[in-house]
């Protein structure tokens, strides 16, 4: 994908706030590595579309969108490298981490 060019699911609307965003250091190294941009990722979180998630936390997160439960996506960036994004029930945080049990 081009810099310049949005992907469908970052036209959608978003299914609700992520508050500050936080990336730690090795998540961020490895998603500039990837090419791939944190506001791509962000977007399919809040447009839910939770990434490689179980069946299970699947419907967890649907049901947390209307209980305010925390929301959890996982996505892959390359072989072995696995991005995690939680955003906390209240919605005022989002941390954004590495998987560390990918490989």
């Amino acid at each position: 994908m081009k810099f310049s060019e949005q992907s469908p699911v970052e036209n959608c609307a978003p299914k609700f706030d992520v508050g500050q965003v936080v990336i730690t250091p090795t998540a961020s190294a490895v998603l500039d590595a990837s090419g791939q941009r944190l506001a791509e990722l962000l977007a399919r979180h809040q447009a839910g579309d939770w990434g490689d998630v179980s069946d299970h936390e699947r419907s967890v997160n649907e049901r947390g969108l209307i209980e305010q439960f925390n929301l959890q996506s996982s996505y892959a960036l390359q072989p072995g490298r696995r991005l995690v994004v939680v955003t906390n029930g209240e919605r005022t945080l989002t941390m954004v981490h590495l998987d560390r049990g990918a490989r």
